[in-house]
């Protein structure tokens, strides 16, 4: 697993090393390019991201997730319909009733469905969009997944900041997770996630996002989870991007999900 844990971090450094060593292939420095930052402006895309996790008790975690997302355009006035799918799979080594002995183990994560209406910006400079994310227990073994099916309704407002430079944009995320039921002796996840985000646009199409997940815990005394986040990214040409993030909790009293979590992204535009 030592070779796995290597290979993982390894293929994060070489993401990184292109980020950090490719041209803008052909594009204009001042041409605004979608990075698939902003969720008003869906679309149709493949992300594959590699994630690594470092998780209390010397414990790890590594997820690749493939992602797909499909924009419909609903009618001539320009809503448009946003749909995400989710398709994770993990190799970790926490304790759980599947996994007594916490050796590392391979399999499938919970899987990700989600639906955004997003009304017409047009000449103004803010719109919003509403929807929900579905969450269905499809883990292999407890320790990948919440063992529960979760509905997530979710409402968003996002305001351009051309002021600033072409491509930046601020933004508030709420999404409420609510419990459906699942496996019965696996804890209820009821709560309440808060993301307001900032992307600054920077020369040569490389962009800065910073938009932390906060969470509130419904079920276990309202305890609270945030995080310093930043991504950065950028544009390769106008189908593909390349990004590294990272974050660290801030405030995690008693609510501590990850120690550091490091993730590298590259997404191809259709």
């Amino acid at each position: 697993m030592k070779q796995a844990k290597f290979s993982s971090i390894a293929g994060m450094a070489l993401i990184c090393q292109c980020v950090l060593n490719t041209n803008a292939l052909g594009a204009d420095s001042r041409e605004e390019l979608n990075s698939g930052q902003d969720f008003t402006k869906p679309l149709t895309r493949l992300d594959i991201r590699q994630k690594y996790q470092a998780l209390a008790a010397s414990r790890s975690s590594f997820i690749t997730t493939f992602r797909v997302d499909k924009p419909v355009v609903l009618d001539q006035n320009g809503w448009v319909l946003s749909l995400r799918a989710d398709l994770p799979f993990v190799i970790n080594n926490v304790r759980s009733f599947d996994n007594p002995e916490s050796k590392y183990q391979i399999g499938s994560s919970d899987f990700l469905n989600q639906f955004i209406i997003i009304a017409p910006q047009g000449k103004k400079s803010w719109t919003y969009g509403f929807g929900s994310q579905i969450i269905w227990p499809t883990a292999a073994a407890d320790q990948m997944g919440s063992g529960r099916y979760q509905i997530a309704p979710l409402v968003g407002a996002k305001m351009d900041l051309k002021a600033i430079s072409p491509g930046s944009f601020t933004y508030l995320l709420l999404r409420d997770h609510i419990d459906l039921g699942g496996q019965s002796y696996r804890s209820k996840t009821n709560y309440l996630v808060i993301q307001p985000g900032l992307n600054i646009g920077l020369p040569n199409q490389w962009f800065a996002t910073v938009a932390p997940e906060m969470r509130v815990d419904w079920e276990n005394h309202n305890r609270c989870f945030i995080p310093f986040d930043i991504t950065i990214g950028k544009m390769i040409n106008k189908t593909t991007v390349l990004s590294i993030e990272y974050k660290t909790p801030i405030l995690d009293k008693d609510y501590p999900l990850y120690n550091h979590e490091i993730e590298a992204r590259i997404g191809f535009f259709f």
